[in-house]
């Protein structure tokens, strides 16, 4: 018999061996155990989550000889649909037939009734590579197919689907499988494949996964075929070109120093041991990003990445000011990696830049209190054309700038005043949905938005404010990206500061800041970096295609 992959071998044969996903699993055992079946379900998440997998079981617990909602494995159909040749469970891989005459094919056959079950399971992968013709050629029938029939769409790319089509299905979103849940899925497999591995290998496969159970155990495969049965953490360090944690620190250390020939000397060490530099940079912003949590709060029990003793190291070296300038061109190389046909170059250039940062940043923090924030681009992110000229307040300095005529002592904050910050960091959120942002994208005003990017530095006059100080400091980590008449969207590297800036409970505070700057009351939402290249991503995907919102049939009103 020839091999078979593991993660095929040990693909969930029941609702209980499935890793991950408790609450969907739930949802679908009690639809079954109520017999509520859905006529189509859409599955969407990251790859490698269990959506195929689940579509198989939902299948077998249809057509089980047992009832609906069993899954015996022993039973005729059962068997068949594991093994995929069940004449009943259709499973089409959308991109290879994408077109509409696949889909006038699938329909003409979906009239007639099952031959062995007693419904008729039709599971398409990969369904957002269809054509927009194919779609339209299967609304009818996924709207109102016959009794007998089910279908169940799967996708990591739901954003590419008709709005049509996610309105007739039940959606199911996979998240990403927990590190402890992956834990438990190679442990069991190690076990019964007679495997030993070390804790640290172990973890640094659960990390490689990044929350995929197919991809973790692919992975295992892989390096069980290069170590035997005995796998150490450094047999998958030299497998894939990874750097150990010692490695990491020691170049941050090297950085630190300003120590050119060495820093020079590693990346060209780097480069003859095939380290993959795009993940080496990944994780430098991870130890770097645990470093500023723990010097801001002393608590080891928020570092998600490293360990108390190497945020520990790097906060010794590194002030929160010089954390900060890393992280940022650190974030800046990594976006760049995504065009650049030579990373080795872009990589060394910015060892290059961090080195003359770090070794700059304590005269330019001594100079001016504020240098230390991430200086914001004058480019306009977006090619929208303004909606109509930027309307200036009156006397804006005025309203900004605060005259010191009392020595700058007194309009520093206490410490009790810290204590009673007004800035909420938890409670209800807004939350705007992608479409409203694209809207928003196409109708920015990019004159008033680059004029409002010249103002922004005025923060820095309020930021000792008693009152308005805490809102300001916030508004300022952020950039502001979109601008219309009665909104503001910023854009921040960090994820808790764009948190906060999203908490209800916080936005009269900052929608009374900007008024300041804009002469007018707006609604103030936040994005983080993931969003945000999401956001782009989308735009360019709608640009190239040519289907981008009319900017004549968007209302330019309150988002909240």
């Amino acid at each position: 018999m020839s091999y078979l992959a593991l993660y095929r071998k040990y693909r969930s044969k029941n609702f209980e061996e499935l890793v991950g996903q408790d609450a969907i699993k739930t949802t679908l055992m009690n639809a079954l155990q109520l017999q509520k079946i859905s006529h189509a379900y859409l599955f969407s998440g990251p790859r490698g989550t269990g959506k195929t997998s689940v579509a198989r079981l939902f299948a077998k617990a249809l057509n089980c000889d047992e009832g609906i909602g069993h899954i015996c494995n022993e039973c005729g159909n059962c068997r068949e649909i594991s093994e995929g040749s069940h004449p009943d469970v259709i499973e089409i891989d959308a991109a290879s037939n994408s077109g509409v005459d696949e889909v006038r094919n699938l329909i003409e056959k979906v009239k007639y009734a099952p031959i062995k079950g007693r419904y008729k399971v039709y599971i398409i992968d990969e369904v957002h590579m269809m054509t927009n013709s194919a779609f339209n050629a299967l609304l009818k029938t996924l709207e109102e197919p016959p009794a007998y029939v089910v279908f169940i769409l799967c996708t990591t790319e739901p954003y590419k689907l008709l709005p049509t089509i996610l309105s007739r299905c039940q959606r199911y979103d996979f998240k990403k499988i927990s590190d402890n849940d992956l834990k438990k899925l190679l442990t069991r497999v190690l076990n019964e494949e007679h495997v030993t591995c070390s804790e640290t290998a172990l973890n640094l496969i659960v990390e490689l996964a990044n929350g995929g159970a197919r991809d973790s155990l692919s992975l295992l495969d892989q390096i069980i075929s290069f170590s035997g049965n005995k796998i150490e953490e450094s047999d998958i360090i030299k497998m894939f070109g990874l750097t150990t944690r010692a490695e990491k620190i020691d170049l941050l250390s090297q950085l630190k120093a300003n120590d050119t020939l060495k820093v020079i000397s590693k990346y060209e060490e780097y480069l003859n041991r095939n380290i993959d530099l795009s993940r080496l940079v990944n994780e430098l912003l991870d130890l770097l990003k645990d470093a500023l949590v723990y010097s801001k709060t002393r608590n080891i029990n928020l570092i998600t990445s490293s360990n108390y003793e190497d945020a520990k190291k790097i906060t010794l070296s590194y002030d929160d000011a010089e954390i900060e300038k890393t992280i940022d061109l650190l974030l800046s190389c990594q976006n760049e990696f995504k065009t650049t046909s030579n990373p080795g170059f872009l990589f060394e250039v910015y060892l290059l830049k961090i080195m003359k940062a770090l070794n700059g940043v304590q005269q330019e923090i001594a100079q001016q209190p504020f240098a230390h924030q991430k200086p914001i681009s004058q480019a306009p992110l977006f090619t929208s054309e303004p909606v109509k000229p930027i309307e200036k307040p009156a006397e804006p300095q005025q309203k900004v700038v605060i005259q010191q005529e009392k020595p700058v002592e007194e309009f520093k904050i206490s410490s009790k005043s810290l204590d009673l910050s007004p800035i909420a960091v938890e409670g209800d959120s807004y939350e705007v949905d992608l479409q409203e942002l694209l809207n928003l994208t196409i109708i920015s005003n990019k004159q008033e938005r680059a004029s409002l990017i010249e103002r922004w530095p005025q923060l820095a006059n309020l930021i000792n404010d008693p009152t308005d100080g805490p809102y300001a400091a916030l508004l300022s980590q952020g950039k502001p990206l979109i601008v219309t008449n009665a909104n503001l969207v910023l854009v921040y590297d960090l994820k808790v500061p764009a948190t906060r800036a999203n908490i209800k409970e916080n936005q009269d505070g900052l929608a009374k800041i900007i008024k300041k700057l804009l002469g007018r009351k707006v609604c103030v939402y936040a994005l983080n970096r993931d969003n945000y290249t999401n956001l782009l991503k989308n735009y360019r995907n709608l640009d190239e295609v040519g289907k981008l919102p009319n900017k004549k049939d968007i209302e330019d009103k309150k988002i909240f």
